[in-house]
């Protein structure tokens, strides 16, 4: 049905079948009409459409969006961005270009230069930004597989042209992770993806932090498939952060977690901690908490929770844990006042 991706080819062929095709295809399912302020245009042969925010103040600027497909499926119309309560909250520009190539796309961080596709996105974006009220500071871009490869792509060749990405079941050489230190990044990958190996997410991650990567954030889905945008989906975080990051802006850090407690429970260690209910800046708006035993990293948790529940704290022996809250700048608190705790038999 499909070939599945299992190591680092020389073009990175991706030889997806009308089942792919019609699974990637979900962004475009129900859809009756384009949204209003979608339009499809043409550069030098490149397809793509532009949304524009209804009743933009040409006077203001406003962020863009760009969003890499996945191989054949073009159906970029029906997107969550498009979407009034979402406009509301964060206007902005949005480009969906078309790729009808799935063997070369958007390109891939194997290789040194951008994609003839990737080339005129490119052009289109810095067109925009002359034409519309456009935020030269707020360029974002994510993809979804072929799109997710094709964002690595770009974040590595332009380091400082976009101020965030989030590339979803795709992947990147190892290679590249110097390259990709640059752009707040967030990467997203299912477990048990049989079209684009897991490896090809997590081994990029891992040598971003060995290089020191401040400015990225990796989330797994267990026994999840190809299918990972449907958790990133449901992600609540995702656009906040995402609309948050601008390109020369300085940040605080948040306060540190108060009254950390630990409890042995049958099911296991039971950590609780105090939430900070009081507005706050952004810089001190929690994103996620870091939770930490016996001072290695166990998890991630949402930056709305108050507990975590340790299972796999070991019976019949004391753990120490601390927990660190990072903002959504990847700021990091100071850790919380330790708490050590013994799990009962």
């Amino acid at each position: 049905m499909y070939a599945m991706i299992t190591r680092p080819l020389s073009n990175v062929l991706f030889v997806f079948t009308v089942f792919m095709s019609l699974a990637f295809s979900v962004q475009g399912q129900g859809l009756r009409r384009p949204y209003a302020g979608y339009r499809e245009h043409r550069h030098e042969g490149l397809r793509y459409g532009l949304f524009m925010p209804a009743g933009y103040d040409a006077s203001k600027p406003y962020p863009l969006v760009v969003y890499l497909h996945g191989a054949n499926d073009t159906l970029s119309r029906e997107l969550t961005l498009y979407r009034a309560p979402v406009q509301r909250e964060h206007p902005c520009f949005i480009l969906t270009p078309k790729s009808l190539n799935p063997n070369v796309g958007w390109g891939d961080a194997w290789h040194d230069a951008h994609s003839p596709d990737m080339v005129k996105v490119l052009a289109v974006v810095d067109s925009l930004v002359r034409v519309y009220p456009i935020d030269k500071n707020r360029l974002y871009l994510y993809g979804i597989s072929m799109g997710g490869f094709g964002t690595f792509s770009v974040l590595s060749k332009e380091p400082g042209k976009f101020a965030a990405g989030y590339a979803v079941c795709g992947g990147a050489s190892v290679e590249a992770a110097p390259r990709l230190l640059q752009t707040p990044l967030w990467i997203f990958h299912g477990t048990d993806d049989d079209i684009v190996l897991v490896r090809y997410s997590r081994d990029v991650y891992h040598a971003m932090i060995k290089l020191g990567g401040n400015y990225v954030r990796y989330t797994e889905y267990p026994g999840v498939k190809h299918n990972s945008w449907e958790n990133v989906a449901r992600e609540k975080s995702l656009l906040k952060w995402l609309f948050l990051q601008e390109k020369g802006r300085t940040h605080g850090i948040p306060d540190a977690v108060q009254k950390l407690t630990g409890t042995s429970t049958a099911a296991g260690v039971q950590l609780d901690w105090r939430a900070n209910t009081a507005a706050v800046p952004v810089d001190k708006d929690v994103w996620f908490y870091r939770v930490f035993r016996d001072g290695a990293q166990i998890d991630e948790v949402a930056g709305d929770a108050t507990r975590y529940l340790d299972t796999k704290a070991t019976a019949g022996q004391k753990h120490t844990y601390h927990v660190i809250a990072v903002n959504y700048f990847f700021q990091p608190s100071a850790a919380s006042l330790p708490v050590t705790v013994g799990r009962s038999n």
